[in-house]
C-alpha cells in the first residue's frame, strides 16, 4: 500500500537538516522504498512511500517520522524529537451515551467522547492543505479533524451528529443479511451478514462500522452536538465486509492491518483539543473507554548470536542496543519490551534480527558467493508426468488452454460450491468439471478451422461437508473435427506414453458441431504411472490373429474398458486387443493370441476364446454373434 507524507507535516514531529533527497534514500535502503517526490503547487514536497503489509504503524506520519527519528542520526543527520504531551480534556457528566456490544470480539476498544457548542466552519488552511496534499478533499472542520488525524496518527475515528442517534443509545452487533443503509458517500448497500454495524434507539442502522458512517447521522451545518468516536475492530471481519461490499476506504484499509491498542485515547484527546482550537468545542460527556480486550504488554527474548549468524556478519551489541532502544524497545535482562505500534508485528527473536539488520544496512553485509558442493536436483515426479503429458499432447496437434477456476452457475455443474465474493455473475461458482468452459474455448475459436483440438491440466473444486473443497487435478481433452476412434487413440497412447499398464477408464462425451471431450483423473494416472520399462526379447514363434464380433446387450450400462479388461485378464497368451468398429449394439474386436515359449495352436486359441465367451457372458450378458 502506498501513502503520501508532506515533509511539512513529519517536521512536526521530526527536526531534522536531512535534503528531502537524503530522506528519501534513507527511508528506501532501511525502511520502505519511497516511489517519487512529488511537488505541490506551493512547492511543498510530498514522498509517495510504499508500506509492507506487515507494517500497519507506518501508515501515518508519526509512524514514518518514528523510523527516521531512529535512522537519520545513524547516518550523521541531526533528527530532534520534540516532546510531545499526551493532551487530555475536562471531563463533565453532561450528556450521557447508552452503549451495548451484542459481541465482544466485535470490537475490542470502544472509546468516545461528547462535545456541545460546536461551530461548523471551514479548518484553517494548514489542515486543509495537508489534506489535499494526502489526496483528501477538505469539507468542514469537524470531519476534515478527524480525517487529518487519521493521515497523522494512523487512527480512523468518526463524527456522528450526537442528536441523530435516536435514545442516545448505540448497539454494536453482527448484521442480518439483506439489512440496507445509505453511506456517506449516497450509496445504498445491501449487506451480507457478519458485517459490523450501529444501530442506535429507533433500529435504524446508524454506521457501517470501520468503513463508512450512514448518512442518518453525519454532521451537516446544523449540527451543534458531536459524537467523537474513537474504536479498534476485529481486522478480520473488517477486511472480509470490506471486500464482499467492495467497497474500500482509508479507513478499512487500516483497521483491517490493526490499530494501535495503546494509541487510541492519545489520539481521542488530540482531536478533542483540535476540535477546542477550530471548532470552539466543550466537553459535554465522562470519557467512554469500554475495554473488552485486556492489553498485556510483549516481550520477546533478544538473541544476540542468532542476530550475527542471520546477518554473516558481527553486530555488537551496543550497535544492537542502540538500533532497539531508538526504534522504541525497551531493554531488559536479555529482552526487550514490544512497544504497542508494533505489538502484531514483532513475536521472535528472528523479526529482531530483520529490525537490527536493516537498521545496520543490508548494503553493508559481505557479498560472497556461495561455496561447497551443488546441491543435488530433485526431480518432483508430479511435475515431470505434467511435462511429459504436455509434451506429449502438443505433439498430437493440442493447444494448451489456462481457463478461470471460477464460472458462471451454468458451466460450473451440479452441486458446484458458490463463492461468497464474486467478481462478476459470471464468476460466481467453482467448476466441478474443465469440459465446459473449454467447450466454450472451442465455440469462440470456430472460426479459426475445422480442426481445433484443446486441452487442460488443473484443478477442479469439489464439495466437502465442513471442510474445505477438494481440489482434485484433472486432465480435460476436447476436440473438434476429429474422428471417434481417433480421439480415443490419443487418449490411450498418452497413457502408454507415461507408462500406465492398468488403463485409467474415461468416458468420451459427443456434443454437437462434432466435438469431442474427455476427462481423465490425473491423480489416478499418477498413481499408475511408472518409468520402468521391461525388456521383451524377439520371439521366434508366430501368433494367430482374428476378429470377434459380440454382441452387447443395449439395455445394460456397459462400457469398452470393462469388456476390454475382462478379456485380457482372462489369458496371459492375449497379446493384443483392438477395437475394429461398432455398429448398433454389434462390436467388433481384434484380437492377437501368442505363447513366447512355443508355437501357439487353433486348439489352444480355441481354447481360449471359450474361456473369454464364458467370463463375457457370465459377468456383463455380452455374448457372440452367430
Amino acid at each position: 500500500m502506498n501513502i503520501l507524507v508532506p515533509q511539512n507535516w513529519l517536521k512536526d514531529y521530526v527536526k531534522t537538516d536531512a535534503k528531502p533527497a537524503d530522506i528519501a534514500n534513507a527511508l528506501s535502503l532501511h525502511a520502505f522504498s519511497v516511489e517519487k517526490i512529488i511537488e505541490t503547487a506551493n512547492g511543498e514536497p510530498v514522498f509517495e512511500i510504499e508500506i509492507t503489509p506487515n507494517r500497519r504503524d507506518a501508515l501515518s506520519v508519526l509512524g514514518i517520522a518514528r523510523e527516521l527519528k531512529a535512522l537519520l542520526p545513524r547516518l550523521g543527520f541531526k533528527a530532534e524529537w520534540p516532546e510531545i504531551k499526551n493532551k487530555k480534556g475536562n471531563e463533565t457528566d453532561k450528556l450521557k451515551l447508552d452503549v451495548q456490544i451484542a459481541d465482544k470480539s466485535l470490537v475490542p476498544r470502544f472509546s468516545a467522547l461528547i462535545l456541545e457548542d460546536v461551530e461548523i466552519k471551514d479548518s484553517p488552511d494548514f489542515i486543509k492543505q495537508r489534506l489535499e496534499a494526502v489526496g483528501q478533499r477538505p469539507l468542514n472542520n469537524v470531519i476534515d479533524i478527524t480525517n487529518y488525524l487519521m493521515f497523522d496518527k494512523g487512527q480512523p475515528m468518526h463524527a456522528f451528529d450526537y442528536d441523530k442517534i435516536k435514545g442516545a443509545k448505540m448497539i454494536l452487533r453482527e448484521s442480518r443479511k439483506g439489512e440496507k443503509l445509505i453511506t456517506l458517500d449516497g450509496a445504498t448497500r445491501e449487506l451480507p451478514a457478519g458485517v459490523i454495524v450501529i444501530e442506535d434507539g429507533d433500529s435504524r442502522l446508524i454506521d457501517l462500522c470501520g468503513i463508512m458512517g450512514a448518512q442518518n447521522s453525519e454532521v451537516d451545518q446544523n449540527t451543534k452536538r458531536v459524537l467523537l468516536f474513537v474504536q479498534v475492530y476485529d481486522p478480520v471481519r473488517i477486511r472480509k465486509s470490506s471486500m464482499v461490499l467492495g467497497h474500500r476506504t482509508e479507513a478499512a484499509l487500516r483497521f483491517e492491518k490493526g490499530i494501535d491498542f495503546e494509541g487510541v485515547i492519545p489520539a481521542l484527546w488530540e482531536a478533542t483539543d483540535l476540535m477546542k482550537q477550530y471548532a470552539n468545542a466543550k466537553e459535554a460527556s465522562k470519557l467512554i473507554d469500554i475495554l473488552n480486550v485486556e492489553y498485556e504488554t510483549k516481550e520477546v527474548l533478544v538473541d544476540y548470536e542468532k542476530i550475527n549468524l542471520v546477518a554473516g556478519i558481527e553486530i555488537n551489541k551496543k550497535t544492537v542496543d542502540e538500533i532497539l532502544q531508538g526504534l522504541g524497545f525497551e531493554l531488559g535482562d536479555q529482552k526487550v519490551k514490544v512497544p504497542s505500534w508494533r505489538y502484531d508485528d514483532i513475536d521472535l527473536p528472528e523479526d529482531l534480527a530483520e529490525e537490527v539488520i536493516r537498521f545496520y544496512g543490508y548494503y553493508k553485509l559481505p557479498n560472497k558467493l556461495l561455496t561447497g558442493d551443488l546441491p543435488k536436483r530433485t526431480r518432483q515426479r508430479l511435475f515431470s508426468l505434467e511435462f511429459t503429458v504436455k509434451i506429449f499432447l502438443k505433439h498430437q496437434g493440442f493447444f494448451e488452454c489456462y481457463t478461470n477456476s471460477a464460472t458462471s452457475e451454468e458451466l460450473a455443474g451440479k452441486g458446484a460450491l458458490q463463492i461468497a465474493n464474486p467478481l462478476t455473475e459470471e464468476f460466481k461458482y467453482f467448476r466441478t468439471s474443465l469440459l465446459p468452459q473449454l467447450a466454450e474455448v472451442i465455440t469462440k475459436n470456430l472460426s479459426y478451422g475445422d480442426r481445433i483440438k484443446v486441452f487442460e491440466l488443473a484443478s477442479v473444486y469439489l464439495s466437502q461437508e465442513g471442510k474445505l473443497p477438494a481440489q482434485p487435478l484433472r486432465l480435460g481433452l476436447v476436440a473438434k473435427g476429429m474422428e471417434f476412434l481417433e480421439f480415443k487413440g490419443v487418449v490411450e497412447a498418452l497413457q502408454k506414453e507415461i507408462g500406465v499398464k492398468d488403463s485409467v477408464d474415461f468416458k468420451i462425451q459427443e456434443q454437437k458441431e462434432d466435438v469431442l471431450m474427455a476427462e481423465l483423473d490425473f491423480e489416478e494416472l499418477i498413481k499408475k504411472a511408472t518409468k520402468i520399462k521391461s525388456y521383451q526379447p524377439l520371439c521366434g514363434f508366430n501368433s494367430i490373429k482374428e476378429d470377434l464380433t459380440l454382441v452387447v446387450p443395449p439395455d445394460g450400462d456397459i462400457t469398452y474398458p470393462q469388456i476390454e479388461k475382462i478379456i485380457l485378464d482372462s489369458d496371459r497368451r492375449i497379446l493384443k486387443l483392438n477395437f475394429k468398429g461398432i455398429y448398433k449394439n454389434f462390436l467388433t474386436l481384434a484380437i492377437e493370441y501368442h505363447d513366447s515359449a512355443k508355437q501357439i495352436s487353433s486348439e489352444q486359441t480355441q481354447e481360449i476364446r471359450k474361456k473369454i465367451f464364458e467370463e463375457l457372458e457370465k459377468k456383463l450378458g455380452v455374448k457372440l454373434k452367430m
